[in-house]
C-alpha cells in the first residue's frame, strides 16, 4: 500500500462516498450506532483476530507515548477485514460517552451501515484516510477527527484489519497520521513474521498441542497439564516430543519460548 496516496479533505473520492451514502438512504441524523452483530458472531471474530487484538492492546498500554495519547483523549478503533469493530481502546470518560451512543465492539463501520467514515474509506481504496468532522456523512461523527488505514499481512499479501485513531473536537489529523503509521508498521511486522513461521508448523500442530502449550505456560508442571487437559503421561510425552522435534527444542522451557515467539500462545498462555 502506498501511504503517500492517501484520501483526505477535498478528494473527489469522499464526494463519491457521500453520494453513495445518500443513495442508499443512510439517515444522517441518527443519534446512535444501531448496526451490530450478535454476541456469538462478535466472539468468533475476536477469536479469529486474537493475536492482533492482544498485540495492539499490549503495544498501546506498554508504550508511554501512546498511554499519554489515550489520557489526552485519543482513542483507537480496530476493525476486522469486514469493517466490524473488534477492539476499542479509550480513556474512562470516552468509554462512558460511547455507551450513550451505543458505540461498542460489534458495531459495523461499513458504508451501508454508518455512512461515510474513515474506516470504510480506507476499506474502499485500500489506503490511509483522513476525515475531519464535517467530512463524515452522519452527524454522529460531526466532531470526530479520524485517521484510518489497512493493516496488511505482507507474507500472505492480504489485508487482515483496519486501524483508526481519532479524537473528538480536536483537529489533530497530521499528528494522528504519524502515530497511526508507526503503530501499523509494528503490527504488520509482527503479523507477517507470525504468518511466515506458522506456515512451516501449523499443519503439524493440532488443538491438543495448543492446549498443552497453554496449560504448560500457566501451570509450569506436567502433572497439572495432564489434569487440566485430561490426558495421560504417555500422551503428554508424545506431544511434547513432537513439539520438541518441530521446534528444535530439547526441554519444556525452550518449547514454550518458541511457541510464544512464533505466535501460537502469548506469555499468559492465551492461545492466539
Amino acid at each position: 500500500m502506498n501511504n503517500d496516496a492517501f484520501i483526505k479533505r477535498g478528494n473527489g473520492k469522499l464526494t463519491v462516498s457521500y453520494g453513495e451514502s445518500l443513495l442508499i438512504n443512510i439517515n444522517p441524523d441518527k443519534n446512535s450506532f444501531d448496526k451490530t452483530i450478535d454476541d456469538d458472531a462478535l466472539l468468533k471474530k475476536k477469536r479469529e483476530n486474537n493475536f492482533l487484538i492482544l498485540l495492539l492492546n499490549n503495544f498501546v498500554n506498554q508504550c508511554y507515548r501512546y498511554k499519554v495519547l489515550i489520557k489526552e483523549g485519543y482513542f483507537f478503533i480496530l476493525c476486522d477485514k469486514d469493517g466490524y469493530v473488534i477492539k476499542i481502546i479509550a480513556n474512562d470518560q470516552l468509554n462512558k460517552d460511547f455507551k450513550k451512543l451505543q458505540f461498542r465492539e460489534g458495531i459495523s463501520l461499513r458504508l451501508e451501515d454508518s455512512g461515510t467514515n474513515a474506516v470504510n474509506i480506507a476499506m474502499e481504496y485500500k489506503s490511509l484516510a483522513q476525515l475531519y468532522g464535517k467530512d463524515h456523512y452522519c452527524d454522529l461523527f460531526k466532531n470526530w477527527y479520524c485517521t484510518a488505514m489497512p493493516i496488511t499481512d505482507h507474507y500472505s499479501k492480504e489485508i487482515v484489519a483496519y486501524l483508526d485513531i481519532s479524537r473528538i473536537n480536536v483537529p489533530s489529523i497530521k499528528e494522528q497520521s504519524i502515530s497511526l503509521k508507526n503503530i501499523a508498521i509494528y503490527l504488520e511486522k509482527c503479523i507477517s513474521y507470525r504468518s511466515e513461521n506458522m506456515s512451516f508448523v501449523e499443519e503439524e500442530i493440532d488443538d491438543t498441542d495448543k492446549l498443552i502449550l497453554s496449560s504448560l505456560v500457566r501451570n509450569g508442571v506436567r502433572k497439572a497439564v495432564m489434569d487440566e487437559v485430561g490426558i495421560s503421561d504417555r500422551t503428554l510425552r508424545n506431544h511434547l516430543n513432537k513439539l520438541g522435534i518441530l521446534f528444535d527444542a530439547d526441554n519444556d522451557i525452550k518449547i514454550i519460548m518458541t511457541a510464544i515467539n512464533i505466535g501460537i500462545i502469548d506469555t499468559h498462555g492465551n492461545i492466539l
